[in-house]
């Protein structure tokens, strides 16, 4: 969970970003539950969720810090979410099942799109994440009929996901989380996949950055242009002085 100034200044920018268009997705590649900073360590990524439910976020991708919290907190934390805590790879040692769904389904202007949720490997009691590029496959086609947009949240790490762009057919971008730095967006030249970068969070500095794609669809489903944009959340940003109340008073409790 970023510092206070990070995530009041995270939310004038998205509602600047609301006011100015008509369609707007807000997503998380992972590892944003806990974090390095009070009071989301303390409360196990309940206050994080709680500002994410605020903020209006759609997805969450959960990475190897959010897998971590085991599999009772995650279940507590996907009652709470008003958003989907998604992971199409990460499976109960015990049972075998998903511990959250793969994907959700939102209707977008006249598109469905799909957003499936890919984890990394993790170091977490109870939990197994088996390869990201079958489960990325497998969720593909499972949800191909029901979207013509398909966006993959992954914290699985560059090279995975590049990997994944050229081998898996119809996806149309992937925003990858987790290791292998933040390069220029760059589409795969055999299935047109286009995979952008979220912020890679250092100790301290979790959510000082947030990325903004602008994503031109036509009436197909098939990306026409793109345009990012990586907005510094400095102090020259004003706070959303509701959120910041409100973090203010979390961090007091």
């Amino acid at each position: 969970m970023p510092a206070v100034g990070g995530v009041a200044r995270r939310a004038t920018k998205i509602n600047e970003a609301r006011a100015a268009n008509q369609f707007v997705l807000l997503l998380d590649a992972g590892d944003s539950l806990t974090g390095d900073q009070l009071p989301a360590k303390s409360t196990q990524g309940r206050t994080s969720v709680e500002i994410m439910n605020r903020l209006g976020y759609d997805a969450l991708a959960l990475g190897p810090q959010d897998l971590s919290l085991g599999l009772e907190a995650l279940r507590q934390r996907t009652d709470e979410a008003r958003f989907a805590l998604l992971s199409a790879n990460a499976t109960a040692i015990e049972t075998g099942a998903r511990i959250a769904q793969p994907f959700v389904v939102r209707t977008i202007g006249t598109h469905q799109v799909a957003i499936i949720g890919l984890s990394g490997a993790a170091a977490a009691a109870g939990i197994t994440v088996t390869d990201p590029q079958e489960a990325a496959a497998a969720a593909v086609a499972e949800v191909s009929g029901q979207a013509d947009i398909i966006i993959l949240l992954s914290h699985a790490g560059l090279a995975v996901d590049q990997a994944i762009a050229a081998a898996v057919p119809g996806i149309d971008v992937i925003v990858s989380g987790g290791p292998g730095g933040r390069p220029e967006p760059a589409r795969d030249p055999t299935t047109g996949a286009l995979i952008v970068h979220a912020d890679e969070a250092q100790p301290g500095h979790a959510g000082r950055v947030l990325g903004m794609q602008t994503l031109d669809f036509d009436a197909s489903g098939q990306l026409q242009n793109a345009q990012i944009e990586y907005i510094q959340l400095g102090p020259e940003i004003a706070d959303d002085a509701e959120v910041a109340a409100w973090l203010l008073g979390a961090m007091n409790k």
